[in-house]
């Protein structure tokens, strides 16, 4: 068993992902890049395919493995309208596609939220169980697709937010969620940082989602903010958490927004013998 260390890709040109290349060479123990679904980087049927045609061939000089972000911001995926759940699934297969061109491992998504205005209705359980059934159908829809192209879906669990309530916020409504489903191309994605700012265990969660876990997201805050600053810079103990077992095998994804603090995180990663 090992460590499947990886980062994310936060640039903003295609111009800055050769980096990746630099990155592999310098740090032999990192094995994955997952890649930032979302505008102005990697977006399906908006980013050029030239460019995307480019990101391969970077992957494949590099020997780097990846996995796939998809998009979270102007999308719901427990939206309460049916018309626009139809729509969620066809941009997320859109994804799928793309993941599939580029051998991705996995695709993650969000579990959605209920806003404010629901939360406070009087019919705020019955919403609840409209967006959770609107997230499942979606959701074994993604998974079967998936399956057919050869790219699992992790599901991951949400950061706090004051004005709406996830759907997918702890190990319990997490799992709960998988289960329902209960499709072999479906599983989870545990945030580390986003766990933290709930004040969760992060020892616990891990050993609670470890059967279902696809793949995991390690960045740091100090507890208030989801900041995604790099593994020092925070009060999660990562020394500690690297020494869990449930961490192996599966891809360890440092998703760390600047460049710099990655490049700290490496460094540190290689002084304690990695």
């Amino acid at each position: 068993m090992s460590i499947q260390f990886g980062a994310t890709c936060f640039f903003n040109t295609p111009n800055e992902f050769p980096l990746v290349v630099e990155v592999a060479k310098k740090y032999p123990f990192v094995k994955y890049v997952e890649f930032r679904g979302e505008h102005p980087f990697l977006f399906p049927g908006v980013t050029p395919k030239k460019d995307i045609s480019s990101y391969k061939n970077i992957l494949k000089k590099s020997g780097l493995k990846n996995t796939l972000h998809t998009t979270m911001y102007d999308i719901n995926m427990a939206t309460l309208n049916p018309w626009l759940m139809d729509a969620n699934i066809a941009c997320y297969k859109k994804y799928l596609d793309l993941g599939a061109y580029l051998e991705s491992e996995v695709i993650v998504v969000h579990g959605g939220k209920l806003f404010e205005e629901f939360m406070n209705s009087p019919m705020k359980q019955d919403f609840i169980e409209l967006a959770e059934n609107h997230l499942c159908e979606s959701l074994a829809q993604l998974a079967d697709y998936g399956q057919e192209k050869g790219v699992k879906v992790a599901l991951e669990n949400s950061p706090t937010s004051p004005e709406s309530l996830k759907i997918v916020r702890d190990p319990d409504s997490q799992i709960k969620i998988i289960k329902r489903i209960n499709h072999s191309n479906l599983g989870a994605l545990l945030d580390l940082a986003h766990a933290h700012l709930f004040k969760f265990d992060i020892a616990d969660y891990l050993r609670k989602i470890k059967p279902y876990l696809f793949e995991i997201h390690a960045h740091n805050n100090f507890g208030e903010k989801d900041e995604h600053w790099g593994l020092t810079k925070g009060n999660i103990d990562y020394r500690s958490i690297l020494k869990q077992s449930e961490i192996h095998d599966v891809p360890f994804i440092m998703e760390i927004e600047s460049y710099e603090e990655v490049i700290t995180t490496l460094e540190w990663l290689t002084e304690i013998g990695y």
